[in-house]
């Protein structure tokens, strides 16, 4: 397995919210991306501590031995628990209150070539194949939940006024419900991006430039895409093959 990540502040912002933590377990790999909300620098605090205590607690609770199901559910404890530490500190500093983060962490099993991925918000996870690109994960948003409902169309939601409202994150509420889902990584790379990278650039665009080259020159890329495509929010992303 080989991961490459990166982070951009963007074009138009003054701070990145944005984190991504990374490491190899033997051959296996562990990656958390956050994107963080809030007013003033609470959007990093809660990207910050999310990250944090996500990356923290599965490798103080990782084993090698355990089974997938063990793993699903130490990764969706850790989200469980990040949830409650930005929420209790929003809570005990009221310039905070209403901080949040979104939430992509996947772990990659050497072993079996299967993804492990848990997500809150928007952030997202692709499956990039030759061919095709696939996203897995699926928005906690107000649009998404629009087009859930049968309300707007997927091409009415790039205009619509409130495309940015999330109706997931970390730390908001007292609780929050993570998705899970398991994907064959044998052949393909996996993407985690923030919206930085996902609002600006279409999946088409994105799998022409990842399966360009090798995934250290085609993260730098998509980097440079965002950017040239205006720069409008923090960029970040993490790029993990099979090889």
């Amino acid at each position: 397995m080989k991961i490459v990540s990166y982070s951009n502040i963007g074009l138009c912002r003054t701070e990145n919210q944005d984190v991504v933590r990374s490491e190899m377990i033997g051959d296996s790999v562990f990656v958390v991306l956050c994107d963080g909300m809030g007013g003033e620098s609470s959007g990093l605090d809660a990207s910050s501590i999310t990250a944090e205590v996500v990356f923290n607690k599965f490798l103080s609770g990782y084993d090698t031995s355990f089974s997938p199901n063990s793993i699903r559910n130490l990764l969706m404890s850790t989200v469980t628990t990040a949830n409650s530490v930005v929420f209790n500190t929003a809570h005990a500093e009221p310039e905070k209150l209403g901080m949040g983060s979104t939430c992509v962490t996947a772990f990659v099993d050497a072993k079996s070539r299967i993804a492990h991925i848990v997500n809150v918000g928007d952030s997202r996870a692709y499956i990039c194949l030759k061919d095709k690109i696939e996203q897995i994960t699926v928005d906690h948003s107000f649009v998404q939940m629009l087009i859930d409902q049968g309300k707007i169309t997927e091409k009415e939601k790039e205009d619509h006024p409130k495309k940015n409202m999330l109706i997931r994150a970390v730390g908001v509420e007292k609780d929050v419900v993570a998705d899970y889902f398991e994907i064959d990584l044998t052949e393909g790379r996996l993407l985690i991006c923030s919206d930085g990278l996902h609002g600006c650039c279409s999946a088409d665009e994105i799998l022409d430039v990842i399966n360009c080259s090798t995934i250290e020159d085609s993260a730098g890329q998509l980097i440079n895409l965002a950017l040239e495509k205006g720069g409008y929010d923090n960029v970040t992303l993490a790029v993990i093959e099979n090889c």
